[in-house]
């Protein structure tokens, strides 16, 4: 299967209990089809059984159900788009337990069951409805021990775009010359990286001899239609290091340069990152150990003239936003929002994107609601308790329900850090948990 460009089916029926093994056909016929192996395919479909089976219950059934399959490569995504009659967000959270005292409570379990299930899940809604995505990826192999990977030095090198086993190779260089904190999680495994960049999610660039020897590398994608994020570059053992870094960033500068992206952001910066060429956002403190601690930098570079954009926030974070967009010379028109009585939803849910071996978790806001307090002190007591060290919390400040989480933040102990300028649907706000402190 040509896996460059993404492929997907579509299918739209009644949510009806007589039609649960249509849709489950179609999830599984299609997962298969758009490359999972039957391993994967099966916990996407059986999240996605619950999903209509919950919709059965307690959807509309005279309205109609459109299922949507999605496959990229090293993915597949199953989403619902309905008319929701009741609809129970919290069973999404990380914070929910199965309970079987009542029938809603059944029902509700079915929605934590898939959620569990698969690697994400998002919500959004419009005036025709509420969309749920499920994403499922392929499973892929660890990188190999460290102890596999060598480099040479090069007496000289010429920066090109590398093949796929080279990708590979310089997967595994990367694992072998630098620690965790260096690592993106997709670095974790090499075969995902390959097909991402064979989806044309990744671009990369190899440093290497006319024999074809790698001595360096740096890989890039796209965060958002008008940011890239590149990560790199990476050096391995090199007497030409500083040349090697340099020609590397100017690879992935020229590339991205022809594109309608304003801007680079680093956020997983080497120690040979040529620092002239970007600026630094801010940083998290990413606690190694307990009263340990390292500071992890965040850095950018402008391509394109910044026209300007709006960003919504709450007004707890106006002056904070004030100093770093003056700081940067972003311009922004800060719009503040406040309640003034409308009605507003019962439930919150936060998603939780971990990085097991960098101890680390992003939490990002799903839907807000009334118990945004209780969700989010709920999730900080379960990470600590898992032993999370790094709790950071992402807000779109293109998107003006996600500044209703203010006050939750504020206390919950989550203090505002940096800006990611244009990483959204407008700039993200990173916060960072005083986790210890």
């Amino acid at each position: 299967m040509n896996i460059t460009a993404p492929q997907e089916v579509k299918l739209s029926l009644l949510a009806q209990k007589s039609l649960l093994p249509v849709a489950v056909t179609f999830v599984e016929k299609s997962s298969l089809a758009l490359g999972l192996e039957e391993g994967d395919a099966l916990p996407l479909t059986l999240a996605a059984e619950e999903i209509f089976a919950y919709l059965c219950l307690r959807g509309a059934p005279e309205q109609p159900v459109s299922m949507r399959c999605l496959g990229g490569g090293y993915f597949v995504e199953t989403e619902f788009s309905f008319q929701p009659k009741e609809f129970d967000l919290r069973a999404f959270n990380l914070t929910e337990t199965p309970s079987l005292e009542g029938e809603g409570d059944i029902e509700a379990s079915s929605l934590l069951i898939a959620s569990r299930m698969v690697d994400r899940f998002r919500f959004s809604s419009d005036e025709h409805g509420l969309r749920v995505t499920l994403t499922k990826e392929r499973s892929y192999a660890e990188a190999a021990s460290p102890a596999s990977a060598a480099a040479k030095p090069l007496d000289a090198f010429l920066v090109r775009a590398p093949d796929p086993e080279e990708l590979k190779e310089l997967v595994h260089l990367v694992h072998a010359f630098y620690g965790d904190r260096f690592l993106p999680p997709n670095f974790r495994y090499p075969g995902k990286v390959v097909d991402m960049a064979a989806a044309r999610v990744y671009r990369a660039a190899v440093a290497s001899d006319t024999s074809g020897r790698v001595g360096g590398g740096i890989v890039w994608r796209f965060q958002s239609p008008r940011i890239v994020a590149c990560h790199g570059p990476y050096v391995f053992g090199q007497p030409l290091e500083l040349e090697i870094a340099q020609q590397l960033v100017d690879a992935c500068i020229a590339a991205v340069a022809k594109s309608q992206a304003v801007g680079i952001v680093n956020r997983y910066p080497t120690p040979q990152l040529p620092r002239g060429y970007f600026e630094e956002l801010g940083s998290l403190t990413c606690r190694i150990a307990v009263g340990t601690s390292i500071e992890i930098p965040t850095f950018y570079r402008h391509l394109q003239e910044d026209h300007g954009a709006t960003a919504w926030a709450h007004p707890t974070w106006e002056e904070f936003l004030t100093c770093e967009y003056e700081r940067m010379c972003f311009a922004r028109d800060i719009n503040l929002v406040r309640n003034e009585g409308e009605l507003r939803s019962r439930h919150s849910v936060v998603s939780a994107e971990f990085d097991k071996q960098q101890s680390t978790v992003i939490l990002r806001p799903v839907w807000w609601g009334d118990d945004a307090d209780e969700t989010l002190a709920g999730n900080v007591n379960i990470l600590k308790k898992d032993g999370i060290r790094t709790i950071s919390f992402e807000a779109d400040l293109g998107k003006p329900w996600q500044s209703y989480f203010g006050p939750a933040l504020e206390r919950n102990g989550f203090d505002p850090r940096f800006i990611l300028p244009h990483c959204g649907k407008g700039d993200i706000l990173v916060f960072q948990h005083r986790t210890g402190e």
